[in-house]
Order: structure tokens, then C-alpha cells, then sequence
């Protein structure tokens, strides 16, 4: 069964959030990452909230010659 995934991010500016794994912290725009015992905490206790994810940028068409 695969993981539920959802977008965390930081619950305030400059608050460091730890990766579960320990190679690094969420990013201040958020993360997808699976909802884990780990995460569960972090938004229990305030530290993570969900972050709706950025629109994907459109890409940008080559001109045809």
C-alpha cells in the first residue's frame, strides 16, 4: 500500500523543520512527504502545517522557425 502523501511546510517563517530521514529541513514553500507517525507529530505539535502546493509553471513552447 502506498503512503499518503501530503505538502508540509514550516508553521512560521524562519522555524526549522527537520526532513524525517536527517538530510535536511522542509523548505519554506513546502514538501510533499508521507504522512508518517513523524509528521503527524510535527503538526500536532505545531511545528508543520499543510501547505496547498505551487502551481506548476507552464513550459515554455520552443518558436518554430
Amino acid at each position: 500500500m502506498d503512503p499518503i502523501m501530503v505538502n508540509l511546510k514550516p508553521a512560521a517563517d524562519g522555524l526549522l523543520v527537520r526532513l524525517e530521514d536527517g538530510s535536511g529541513y522542509l523548505p519554506a514553500a513546502g514538501q510533499p512527504v508521507p504522512l508518517t507517525a513523524y509528521y503527524r507529530r510535527r503538526i500536532a505539535d505545531g511545528d508543520a502545517v499543510e501547505a496547498q502546493p505551487e502551481p506548476a509553471k507552464p513550459a515554455k513552447q520552443k518558436a518554430e522557425a
